[in-house]
């Protein structure tokens, strides 16, 4: 029965995949893989990580809701039609009936347990079915993305069920949560893992889209920024985002436009794929068009930036209906935009934050780091000497980041992580709500789960 469960598991993951093949998917057709053959040969395998990465494409995951949820919560954007579901969002008002909230919650587990399958079936397979290179490749490249999922779900949540073995009967899924910091712990520690897997898989073709072992590192030093609010420890983040940095494999685009205008750009780490056959649900949804759901919230979030900012027009423009519209998913017809989920530019800034924390002060290394975000931008830095205090320091880096990343679905965690949401973002100031409901349908499910303080 176990089998057949988990089997059923598998299939649904990758029946994603069905859909669409881009370069490195291009393998043996899904459909003429028989179900039994599942994790006994290394093109079923591939099969499985190809579905692994296609669910977080849906639109209650990295597709749409994962992205432009926390962008409401920021007070960053709008909704064409006012639902209230995603007003709560910016009123601090989220109930635990909130759709957006369940779907989220189910979809991204569906991604871990994915990632589950995957790490706990490639270790199995015959010796002769896959070689020790896409063996350990593969089970990376999961780690990468339970990491990735297992962070968005502990910042957005808080304790959570946190399974990492495969969903194989229902009673699996009546669990407790697991205390914050253990959450971190495991996700360092996949990380960790998973960088050791390949930087590259030969051309940009097969590497694209696909977790390597510098994306996972970059992930690290992100999760690790996170993780030293709990351990006072910021040299690690700082140690990783350096490492990312020095590697001379990425660097920044002079353009800030070709981030998105272009796809899979020198600058971007890990970019999550779309095209005419598996589109960008967010893509659609966010430009100055008839499907128009997404917006800029006001003309505010256009004057949060200087008049020299070549990200200001790119990033929130003026469009029809008196609206200011998302600039940074311009492939909208088709929706073909690819989401670039880890990028260089943050990785300078989480640097910036960590070393100047280190050295108790604006140091030359923080200082450079931030410049040269600010640079690009085509904007002066004030000098190191003229930040008050080392608290003023990071408060500018993280609205920097806040200007550099709009849009991009980080800046209300950030800000939570700093406390700076509490004047800066929320209608109630009350760190409570820097987590969502744990939604109630989940509590009535699994009596072992509580509810977030406030809900």
């Amino acid at each position: 029965m176990k089998k057949q469960i988990r089997k059923i598991a598998i299939l649904s993951t990758l029946a994603l995949s069905l859909s669409a093949c881009n370069d490195f998917l291009d393998r043996e057709p899904i459909v003429q893989v028989n179900p039994d053959e599942y994790f006994t040969s290394e093109n079923s395998a591939e099969a499985a990580v190809t579905g692994m990465y296609r669910s977080m494409q849906n639109s209650f995951s990295f597709g749409q809701s994962v992205i432009i949820v926390p962008e409401f919560s920021a007070r960053h954007v709008s909704h064409a039609s006012s639902f209230p579901e995603y007003v709560n969002f910016d009123q601090n008002a989220v109930r635990v009936d909130n759709p957006w909230i369940q779907n989220i919650w189910q979809q991204v587990y569906t991604t871990i347990n994915a990632a589950n399958n995957i790490i706990a079936s490639v270790p199995e397979m015959e010796e002769n079915a896959i070689s020790d290179e896409k063996r350990q490749q593969f089970i990376g490249e999961a780690k990468f993305v339970r990491a990735l999922n297992y962070f968005f779900m502990v910042r957005a949540f808080g304790a959570i069920p946190f399974p990492l073995t495969p969903t194989e009967e229902d009673s699996e899924l009546l669990i407790p949560r697991t205390p914050i910091p253990e959450v971190y712990a495991q996700i360092v520690t996949d990380l960790e893992e998973a960088s050791g897997i390949p930087d590259s898989y030969g051309d940009n073709a097969t590497t694209k889209g696909r977790a390597t072992g510098l994306a996972a590192k970059a992930l690290l030093a992100k999760v690790q920024l996170y993780h030293a609010n709990i351990t006072g420890d910021y040299a690690q983040a700082a140690s990783t985002a350096q490492e990312v940095i020095a590697s001379g494999v990425f660097s920044l685009q002079g353009t800030f436009s070709t981030i998105w205008a272009n796809e899979n750009t020198e600058e971007s780490i890990f970019e999550l794929q779309f095209d005419e056959q598996v589109t960008n649900p967010l893509a659609l949804q966010s430009n100055d068009n008839a499907s128009n759901l997404f917006y800029a919230k006001s003309v505010s979030i256009y004057d949060m930036y200087e008049d020299d900012d070549q990200r200001r027009d790119f990033t929130v423009y003026s469009g029809t209906r008196n609206r200011y519209y998302i600039g940074k998913y311009p492939q909208g017809e088709p929706a073909t935009q690819n989401l670039p989920v880890i990028r260089l530019a943050e990785l300078y800034l989480i640097h910036a934050e960590a070393q100047a924390r280190i050295d108790g002060t604006v140091s030359d290394a923080a200082y450079n780091s931030l410049k040269e975000v600010r640079d690009r931008a085509g904007i002066e830095t004030p000098p190191a000497s003229s930040y008050g205090s080392l608290d003023d320091f990071i408060v500018a880096v993280q609205k920097e980041k806040e200007l550099e990343m709009m849009f991009e679905g980080e800046s209300w965690f950030d800000f939570c992580r700093t406390e700076l949401a509490l004047t800066d973002m929320m209608s109630i100031a009350d760190p409570n709500f820097f987590l969502y409901p744990i939604p109630g349908n989940q509590i009535i499910l699994n009596q072992q789960l509580d509810q977030n303080p406030g809900y």
